[in-house]
């Protein structure tokens, strides 16, 4: 899995795919999201 952080708080969030919204500051948007590092299989 992937390591996801948002561009605007810096909150990290764990997933297969790019969240659509992140779960502490409530940014949305094609860009809000980058992959930050890759994960434990």
């Amino acid at each position: 899995m992937a390591i996801w952080k948002c561009n605007e708080c810096g909150e990290t969030k764990e997933g297969r795919c790019k969240p659509r919204k992140c779960p502490a500051c409530g940014a949305s948007g094609t860009n809000v999201f980058e992959k930050a590092e890759e994960g434990n299989k």
